[in-house]
C-alpha cells in the first residue's frame, strides 16, 4: 500500500536541525507545533508502516516563521527511515508568502505523486486536518485523480465547522478560511476524530468515520521488565504540559496546597501563562517544584518514577468535548496510576484504568488527592500497570494506524 501523508510533521533529525536556527532572544520552542502533535502523527506514520507491506511519503510543511527563525529561504530536505520517506518542502520565510508558496507546492507535489502511483490499487491519502492553508489544494487534486482522501482531526478547535471563538469570528480572513476548509472537509472520504463529539461537527454527511483519542508506541513493550513495585519516598505527584489556568492548574496548586503531608512533592513540568504564578505558589508552601520546559524522554522517564500522575483539566469548558489530552495516554503507559477530570470526550472503557477527580475547583482536587494519597502504594502500583496493560494491548500505533487503513475498505 502507498500513502502520502500530508502534514507540518517533520523528521525527528530536521526537528532538532532546527533548534539552530532559532532567533537569540526569541522566546519560542524550536518549531512552530507542540511536541505532542508532532509525536500523535509520527506515532500514526511509524504504526503505518509496522506490517513491512506498506510504504508511506511524509510531505512536510516546516512550521517556522522570520520572525522565529533565521533564513529567508529552507530549502527541500529528503529523508528515509526504514519504509518512511520525508520530503521537506521549500520555504521562502516571509509571512503570507511563505503559506501561498506552501499551498502551490503541495497542490504540485500531490499531483506529481498521484500520477507517478496511478497504476497502484492500493493508495491513500491522510491529511492533518490542522494544516488548513493546504487542504484545499491537496483535496481538490485528489478528487480529480479519484484517490481516498482522510483527515486527522487531532487538535483543531477553531476550525471545526461551528466550533469558532469569538476572536475568530471578528477576523475577515479566518472567516474565509473557516469556509474553504469546511467545503474541504465536506470531500474527504473518511474521518479519524479525537471525540465521537468532534465527528458530529466536523462529519456533517456522515461518512465513515473512526475514533482515535490517541496512542501510544508499542515499542514502550521493550521496558516490560523494569517495572515491578517499590515504595517511593518522597511521594511524587506530577503534572506535565502546557501550563494555562484554562487546564486547570490554579485548581492543581492550590489543591495540592490543601493537602499535608512533608513527605509530598508537586512537581510541574512545562511552559504557559500560568508559570508565574506556579513560582509564587513555589516560594510560599517549598513541596512545590517548577522544573520547567524538559525533552519528552526526560518528562517520560520522570512520569516512570512518580507516585501519581494528575490531570486536572476542568470539564465544563467547550472545547474539551473535542479534545483527548495526549498526556493521558502518555501517562498510562507510563505505569504510575493516572488521577483525572471526567472529561467528556473520554471513552467510558477508561475509566476502569484511571482514578477520577469528582467535581470542579479546588476543594474536588484537594478531595481526589487526599484519597488517592491514603491508599497503599502497591494498589496504586497494581492500578498504574493495568493502565499500561490497556492501553499497549489495545491502543498502540500498529493497532490504530491499521484501522485508519481499514477505514475505506
Amino acid at each position: 500500500m502507498k500513502i502520502l501523508y500530508i502534514s507540518s510533521v517533520p523528521s525527528e533529525k530536521e526537528f532538532f536541525a532546527l533548534k539552530d536556527k532559532v532567533r537569540k532572544g526569541v522566546s519560542t520552542t524550536a518549531y512552530g507545533m507542540e511536541e505532542a502533535g508532532i509525536k500523535f502523527h509520527t506515532l500514526i506514520q511509524q504504526g503505518l508502516v509496522a506490517d513491512n507491506n506498506t510504504e508511506v511519503l511524509s510531505l512536510v510543511g516546516r512550521t517556522v516563521s522570520f520572525k522565529t527563525h533565521k533564513g529567508l529561504l529552507l530549502g527541500i530536505k529528503k529523508e528515509k527511515k526504514g519504509l518512511i520517506k520525508y520530503k521537506h518542502l521549500a520555504i521562502l520565510n516571509l509571512p503570507v508568502l511563505k503559506q501561498i508558496c506552501l499551498a502551490i507546492s503541495f497542490f504540485f507535489n500531490t499531483l506529481s505523486w498521484l500520477l507517478k502511483n496511478k497504476n497502484e490499487d492500493e493508495k491513500l491519502i491522510l491529511i492533518d486536518a490542522a494544516y488548513v492553508t493546504v487542504i484545499p489544494g491537496v483535496v481538490l487534486v485528489a478528487q480529480i485523480l479519484r484517490c481516498k482522501k482522510i483527515g486527522i482531526f487531532a487538535d483543531i478547535y477553531e476550525y471545526m465547522g461551528d466550533v469558532v471563538n469569538d476572536q475568530t469570528k471578528r477576523k475577515t480572513l479566518a472567516k474565509i478560511i473557516r469556509k474553504l476548509v469546511s467545503k474541504s472537509y465536506a470531500n474527504l472520504d473518511g474521518f479519524v476524530v479525537i471525540t465521537e463529539q468532534a465527528n458530529s461537527v466536523v462529519n456533517k454527511k456522515g461518512k465513515p468515520y473512526m475514533v482515535l483519542e490517541g496512542l501510544v508506541d508499542i515499542k514502550e513493550i521493550d521496558f516490560e521488565e523494569s517495572f515491578s513495585f517499590q515504595e517511593k519516598s518522597p511521594r511524587v505527584i506530577m503534572y506535565a504540559g502546557a501550563l494555562r489556568e484554562q487546564y486547570g492548574l490554579k485548581a492543581l496548586v492550590d489543591g495540592f496546597i490543601a493537602v499535608p503531608g512533608e513527605d509530598l512533592r508537586l512537581e510541574i513540568y512545562g511552559d504557559g501563562d500560568y508559570v508565574p504564578e506556579i513560582i509564587k505558589a513555589a516560594q510560599i508552601d517549598g513541596r512545590i517544584k517548577y522544573l520547567g520546559r524538559v525533552d519528552n524522554k526526560e518528562v517520560v522517564e520522570k512520569e516512570r518514577q512518580a507516585t501519581l500522575l494528575v490531570n486536572p483539566r476542568p470539564v465544563n469548558e467547550e472545547f474539551t468535548l473535542y479534545s483527548f489530552p495526549s498526556k493521558n495516554m502518555e501517562y498510562m503507559v507510563s505505569g504510575t496510576p493516572v488521577l483525572t477530570t471526567r472529561l467528556p470526550g473520554m471513552p467510558k472503557e477508561y475509566y476502569n484504568y484511571v482514578y477520577t477527580i469528582d467535581g470542579e475547583g479546588t476543594e474536588a482536587v484537594t478531595e481526589a488527592l487526599k484519597k488517592m494519597l491514603e491508599k497503599p502504594q502497591e494498589e496504586l502500583f497494581k492500578k498504574g500497570e493495568a493502565a499500561r496493560q490497556f492501553v499497549l494491548n489495545k491502543k498502540n500505533n500498529v493497532l490504530q494506524a491499521e484501522r485508519i487503513k481499514r477505514l475505506l475498505v
